[in-house]
């Protein structure tokens, strides 16, 4: 990867410069070196808006945001994912809305806000649902989940809330 980016910088290739950095940054995050990973992140993302390149933008803001939510940065990782999504309604990325809803959510989930977690994981479930993604089996398998923490009729009261609202707007 490392001679990818050297060769990429010498012919100004700088989508696959930010791909790269992308790449590297997930390499670091694997061997949980995150402050690396980060860096590479911040380039990679620099690049990204310079050159326009909406979806790897995308991509990068989610990939930062799970930095973050590694770090424990919780409201930190809810910022950079809520950019991430605001930029896939932008340009029709479904599967990407998904991905970033899922990834909210998992993240209440996770910090045993589990109430919270229902409506964006519900959401990514239908996107994915809708998409044919075989990621629809691990959303609903999350709100099973969340079943089993809160009970079935206190989710039906929160499914209940959720449409009432949806239907007051």
């Amino acid at each position: 990867l490392e001679q990818s980016l050297k060769i990429q910088q010498e012919i100004g290739d700088r989508q696959g410069e930010g791909t790269t950095l992308n790449n590297l940054a997930t390499t670091a995050h694997a061997k949980g070196d995150y402050d690396t990973s980060l860096r590479y992140l911040e380039q990679s993302l620099k690049i990204q808006q310079e050159i326009g390149d909406r979806k790897g933008e995308s991509v990068t803001l989610g990939n930062i945001a799970s930095i973050h939510k590694a770090n424990g940065q919780f409201q930190k990782a809810l910022d950079f994912f809520m950019k991430d999504l605001e930029i896939c309604q932008s340009i029709g990325d479904i599967h990407g809305m998904g991905i970033t809803l899922h990834n909210i959510g998992t993240m209440s989930f996770e910090q045993e806000a589990y109430e919270a977690a229902i409506a964006p994981i519900l959401q990514a479930y239908q996107i994915f649902e809708q998409i044919g993604s075989p990621n629809a089996a691990t959303s609903e398998s999350y709100l099973g989940a969340i079943i089993e923490k809160i009970g079935e009729a206190r989710f039906q009261e929160i499914l209940q809330e959720m449409q009432q609202n949806n239907s007051n707007t």
